[in-house]
């Protein structure tokens, strides 16, 4: 049986079709506020959506969903070049949640999103976005920080309550 048109391959395109919308909307809402500390950007909310897929359904899954769902995001009405620059490194921290859910509890895993603000963080500077003076003001590494911090705890949170519903099935 060839593998795309095996049901794992449907059970996953599906999955990922799930969390890339899930992805998108997030990034959308209205109730996203910009982010104080780089301007043009917002608070990356959606981010989780990204961790949650590698935590829950494995590396590949992440990956996928932080690709596919970032460029999809660039071309929406809430796209920016902050999102055009952010679609590998979201990919990485995708799949560095399934790889470190592997290993270790899911609020370790929620961690990857530090992964996903290091390598944005650089990409930016690299690009001119962030100035290179902001990675010594306080207030840039707290607003990261709060943002790992209420991630994490929603990332388990989450995947908490989606475990309890599977194990119901």
């Amino acid at each position: 049986m060839n593998w795309l048109t095996s049901k794992a391959f449907r059970n996953e395109a599906i999955i990922v079709a799930v969390f890339v919308v899930l992805y998108v909307l997030i990034g959308n809402a209205r109730s996203i506020h910009e982010n104080p500390f780089i301007p043009g950007a917002v608070i990356a909310v959606n981010m989780i959506v990204i961790v949650l897929a590698g935590i829950l359904f494995g590396k590949r899954t992440g990956f996928l969903v932080g690709i596919i769902g970032t460029a999809l995001n660039y071309f929406s009405p809430a796209g920016s070049i902050f999102e055009l620059l952010s679609i590998i490194p979201h990919g990485i921290m995708g799949l560095s949640a399934g790889f470190l859910k592997e290993r270790f509890s899911t609020p370790l895993a929620g961690l990857s999103l530090v992964v996903g603000h290091t390598l944005n963080t650089i990409v930016y500077i690299g690009f001119d976005l962030v100035p290179k003076d902001a990675l010594s003001n306080p207030q840039f590494w707290s607003g990261i920080a709060y943002e790992v911090f209420i991630g994490v705890i929603a990332i388990t949170l989450i995947a908490s309550i989606y475990k309890l519903g599977a194990e119901e099935l």
